[in-house]
């Protein structure tokens, strides 16, 4: 009966099991989630989930995403139920099966300058000052304001950071403000930067307090934390991210501020043409496409960078970071036309650096716009169940660094070790994306092709191989090694999505600013660049050059209409930079693709 205390019914405390990352920044931030939630009614279990950002070599850097999918990856197997992220670090690009349920009230966003001598401040700071940092966006407007300065990367965690600094191997450190006060360092703070001289990244100071789309438990409590301007503010700065066609490592800045209702913007992205490679390990760099490192042996400034603001209503913040970008693409693309061709990469995010530092290497604009995206393979898959028996495989054939990575990351869900499998690699990216996936590849074909591969590979009748691939991945492949007798296990390991929406404002900025031409790495790049555009974009485009990896590629293009094609002699970024180099050799600039352009201010 209700009024009988020993018969009613009890309502269940709802637990919760939040995960988090282990360090003690993490450790910190996820602390207070928990607390918050706990003053809601739940009881809260602390889970430490290592990340593949965690897993890095101390001297190296890390890509989109590294800190988030292993977090992300034990909310959809049902190991957590929320997960902690800084909102900095979380892809533009999410899976609909998760949700940011609720962006907690803000930190400060600024960047914070931790000098050796607390006296001093960036303009004060001697001629030639080396500043320890490990971000692109830093390092630009750092050399901005102080063409004269040091930037040289510095890793580890903050207090690996300052103790570099007290042992001299910087003048100045330039760290999180928001970091620094949650970790009780806040008076080690030398100066705030103003965020009209270094913008912060996209959601920097804030948390993302993320679950399952359909958790009905842990969605409703979570909700109860989300603040309205912190989440107007972000979701805005994380649109114009999208818009620029960056990633987390890009160098660019945005700030939001909500007052009385109005969203207001500022925004900023270095040239790239100012941005130099330096002493980052050249693997590390090349894994983290769009990093920039500068020398820390000499000045190399300055930077060159485009700002611009506006405000909105809250509700518009998105069209408004969108129309902001769009004018900044702009501002870039006519200085860079009138310096030297530019020349379009449509590779996809992650794996577009190298490519795009050999293309600039040889005084060519590159402008990244990915027409494709690529999806990792979740965990649970056929691919988790067949990871640790891939030793008793005669070979365990790989076609794609985005396969590797797969293949890396299902193995570390199962704790598979892949040293013992005969891998076969199609060629030297694959064969670097499978040394950093712990294995090692013992058969690499003469040609890097998939059809090389289903030639040369050494296999007889009856052996088991695992094939791992994508699901645009040539289906040929696995036909040919059956019918020379082999038992093939045909695993789709990741998904290539065609024609992100993200890409296609920025697109069409980059077209109408001018490009010389087309670069393409894989028959799916030209489709998606093609279902990008709109009839009349569509009919135009396919007379700017096409300069393609391979010969399977080229025949796509070919196929799609392209009147210029040319295809690299050998299928690797320098190769092909080099290509597209001797071919627009003393071309003026950039073809415009319409004859009318607007300037903005």
């Amino acid at each position: 009966m209700s009024g009988d205390p020993a018969g009613a019914a009890v309502a269940a405390v709802p637990h919760l099991r939040l995960g988090t990352r282990g360090s003690a920044l993490a450790l910190a931030q996820s602390g207070t989630i928990a607390e918050a939630l706990r003053a809601r009614g739940a009881t809260v279990e602390m889970v430490t989930i290592r990340t593949a950002g965690d897993n890095r070599a101390p001297n190296s850097i890390w890509g989109e995403g590294a800190f988030v999918t292993a977090l992300e990856a034990a909310l959809l197997d049902g190991r957590i139920d929320v997960a902690v992220h800084s909102a900095k670090d979380v892809p533009t690009t999410q899976d609909p099966r998760l949700r940011i349920a609720a962006f907690p009230p803000r930190e400060d966003p600024r960047d914070a300058l931790i000098a050796g001598d607390p006296s001093l401040t960036l303009d004060t700071l001697p001629h030639g000052a080396r500043i320890g940092t490990d971000s692109p966006r830093r390092v630009a407007f750092l050399l901005a304001r102080r063409p004269d300065l040091r930037p040289h990367p510095l890793h580890g965690n903050v207090d690996t950071r300052l103790r570099r600094l007290a042992d001299g191997e910087s003048d100045a450190l330039v760290l999180a403000v928001a970091g620094l006060t949650r970790l009780g360092l806040a008076g080690r703070i030398t100066q705030a930067l103003p965020a009209d001289v270094l913008p912060p990244a996209p959601g920097q100071g804030a948390l993302a307090v993320q679950c399952r789309a359909d958790d009905p438990v842990a969605g409703p409590l979570v909700e109860q934390l989300d603040d309205p301007a912190t989440r107007t503010a972000v979701e805005s700065e994380r649109a114009f991210l999208a818009a620029s066609g960056g990633g987390c490592r890009a160098p660019l800045g945005a700030l939001g501020t909500v007052r009385n209702g109005t969203l207001e913007l500022l925004v900023a992205a270095a040239d790239p043409a100012d941005l130099l490679a330096g002493d980052a390990p050249a693997t590390a760099a090349a894994e983290a496409p769009g990093t920039t490192f500068t020398a820390s042996s000499r000045s190399v400034g300055p930077v060159r960078v485009v700002w611009a603001r506006g405000s909105a209503s809250s509700g518009d913040g998105p069209a408004l970071a969108e129309a902001l970008a769009r004018e900044i693409a702009a501002t870039i693309g006519r200085r860079a036309g009138a310096r030297r061709p530019r020349v379009l990469v449509t590779r996809d995010a992650e794996r577009a650096g190298p490519l795009v530092d050999a293309l600039r290497a040889r005084g060519l604009d590159p402008v990244h716009v990915p027409t494709i995206s690529v999806e990792p393979g979740r965990s649970g898959g056929p691919l988790d169940d067949a990871v640790p028996a891939a030793g008793s495989y005669g070979w365990v054939v790989v076609t794609s660094p985005a396969g590797a990575d797969a293949l890396g990351a299902a193995a570390a869900r199962r704790g598979a070790d892949l040293t013992s499998a005969r891998i076969a690699s199609v060629g030297a990216a694959t064969t670097a994306a499978v040394e950093r996936a712990g294995g090692h590849a013992s058969f690499v074909p003469g040609v890097a092709t998939a059809a090389a591969l289903a030639e040369e590979l050494p296999v007889n009748a009856g052996d088991r191989v695992l094939l791992v691939r994508g699901n645009l991945a040539d289906e040929r492949l696995g036909r040919r090694l059956r019918s020379r007798g082999a038992a093939v296990d045909e695993m789709v390991a990741y998904r290539t999505v065609e024609a992100p929406a993200t890409s296609a404002e920025v697109l069409r900025t980059a077209l109408r600013t001018g490009l010389a031409g087309l670069v393409f790495t894989s028959g799916s790049t030209v489709r998606g660049l093609l279902a990008l555009l709109d009839a009349p974009d569509r009919i135009a485009v396919l007379d700017l050059p096409a300069f393609c990896i391979g010969p399977s590629t080229a025949s796509v293009a070919r196929d799609a209409g392209f009147s210029i094609v040319h295809e690299a002699a050998a299928p690797n970024p320098d190769t092909l930079a080099e290509l597209v180099r001797a071919s627009l050799a003393g071309a003026a600039g950039a073809r415009p693709f319409v004859t009318t352009t607007r300037e903005t201010s």
